[in-house]
């Protein structure tokens, strides 16, 4: 400090009472941090900035489309919340309604009342018995002139007092205001002279245990040159099935029972499932001009005579026939001992275009390694071959691999192409290590020459039977770079089915 002579001097500096001390305080592990005045404020600062972000600063156009999600009566129970969500969720675009009895139709009322949307983006009414029919379609009917519905998801289990189910009438004329419709789901309703039909928007159909009168689901049908999905389940009164669907990219018949044929020209079609007991059977099926089948499925639910299953083998034929130009097809069958025929079906087929070949559940079948040998025959251009449960009604014995020494004559089955040219991968599901599985996959190997993998899924038996069973295959592999593995693997099949899901929370089949 300089003073008014020109000398300086040095002073002492004053201990500063007011500094404060850094703060102490624990974690959460109970550990001791000190912290200095610019680290509180940091911290103080964070945090203010993690409570300011909560649902109530969302903006209520976000706020609305997750409301939309919910059940209309749970979206309106967050009208307590405050003064802001008191009318909020009547702007919901969507009317979702799940209703056991009469109150049903009155809530449904209620609540339309209060819709303030000017379009309502899904309808779901999902009511049992006993409800008010006439009140519940008579405001469905009025939703649908009066606002621009895109989805309309009818699912009405009515029951009379036999506890049988009985359809639910449309009204006449429901789908004559539907242009901006985009999706038609109904369940247990009848299709009886609905007048006037605008579709042309829609781009998915299910129907399921739908009564149809006539020819009236073709007309329906021609009313949707635009739909991509075409779903129909248990529609026991649907004989003919006739349409021009220039888009439909997934089509699923499941247990139409009184179907005598479907005719559908569906040049897009990707994928195609067709689940079925056979008891009838299609006499005419056809697909015409499908140039891009990635998927199908063949699913055989059926336990009966054998003998009406043998009559029926020319349905097997005729739909492998046509399912067989896809790249991806699998085989589900149930009951497979009643089928004698299936060596005769194979053989009325021509050359299959597949390159993933899957059959479920060949459990209990009577000469089932004929009918594989028939098969790799008609699959040129298989890339994998993936198999469930290989056996044998006439082959019981379990057999450990140094056992193996009599089993099927494949002597006779040479060449086949596929184990020549193009086989790369081998998938055996639940292997039981019995004497067909063992044979047949000592063939597949000895002749199997490009292999590179060969896979055995969830397998059954000990650990020093598999240990041996792979000495044993390392002495057949024609192709030096294939690989046997064991594992366990709990998606063993690609037929599930992900675009089945239900479409309604309670469905029941």
């Amino acid at each position: 400090m300089n003073t008014s002579n020109g000398s300086s001097m040095i002073t002492r500096p004053s201990n500063n009472t007011n500094k404060k001390k850094p703060a102490i305080e624990p974690d959460d592990d109970g550990w001791v941090t000190i912290l200095s005045r610019q680290s509180r404020k940091e911290a103080k600062r964070k945090s203010r900035i993690v409570q300011q972000y909560t649902i109530n600063d969302l903006p209520n156009s976000v706020l609305v489309h997750i409301l939309s999600f919910l059940p209309t009566i749970q979206a309106a129970q967050t009208s307590v919340l405050s003064m802001r969500w008191k009318y909020l969720w009547t702007y919901v675009p969507a009317l979702i309604i799940k209703g056991y009895g009469y109150n049903g139709a009155y809530k449904m009322q209620k609540l339309l009342q209060f819709c303030r949307s000017s379009y309502l983006r899904q309808i779901s009414l999902m009511l049992q018995s006993p409800f008010d029919h006439e009140s519940c379609i008579k405001w469905v009917d009025f939703a649908m002139k009066h606002k621009e519905v895109e989805e309309l998801n009818l699912l009405l289990m009515n029951r009379n007092r036999f506890n049988m189910h009985t359809p639910s009438s449309l009204p006449r004329n429901i789908f004559s205001h539907s242009q901006s419709l985009r999706v038609l789901v109904l369940y247990g309703c009848e299709l009886r002279n609905i007048g006037e039909v605008d579709l042309r928007n829609v781009r998915k159909l299910h129907f399921k245990k739908v009564d149809v009168v006539g020819n009236l689901l073709n007309d329906l049908l021609a009313a949707c040159p635009r739909a991509e999905i075409l779903k129909l389940e248990y529609s026991d009164s649907v004989t003919d099935l006739s349409a021009n669907l220039p888009e439909l990219k997934k089509l699923k018949l499941r247990e139409c029972n009184k179907m005598k044929s479907a005719r559908l020209t569906v040049p897009n079609l990707q994928v195609v499932k067709i689940e079925d007991s056979f008891e009838s059977g299609i006499e005419c099926f056809q697909l015409c001009g499908m140039v891009n089948l990635m998927e199908a499925y063949i699913i055989h639910n059926g336990d009966g005579d054998y003998r009406v299953y043998n009559s029926k083998y020319q349905v097997y034929a005729n739909l492998l026939q046509i399912l067989g130009q896809a790249k991806q097809l699998t085989v589900k069958c149930s009951s497979l001992e009643i089928m004698y025929n299936w060596s005769q079906v194979i053989a009325d087929c021509s050359a299959m275009k597949v390159t993933r070949f899957e059959l479920v559940n060949l459990d209990d079948c009577h000469d089932i390694s004929s009918f594989i040998l028939a098969l790799l025959k008609k699959l040129p251009n298989l890339e994998e071959f993936r198999l469930h449960k290989i056996r044998d009604m006439d082959d019981r014995n379990f057999l450990r691999a140094e056992e193996a020494s009599n089993g099927p004559n494949y002597g006779d089955s040479l060449p086949i192409d596929c184990l020549q040219q193009c086989l790369k991968r081998i998938s055996i599901v639940d292997y039981n290590n019995e004497k067909l599985e063992f044979e047949l996959v000592k063939f597949l190997l000895q002749n199997s020459i490009v292999l590179e993998n060969i896979c055995f899924l969830n397998c059954f038996g000990e650990l020093k039977d598999y240990l041996e069973l792979i000495e044993v295959l390392e002495t057949c592999k024609a192709s030096p770079k294939v690989e046997i593995v064991f594992e366990d693997d709990l998606e063993t099949s690609v037929y599930s089915d992900h675009s089945d899901a239900s479409d309604f929370s309670y469905a029941t089949s």
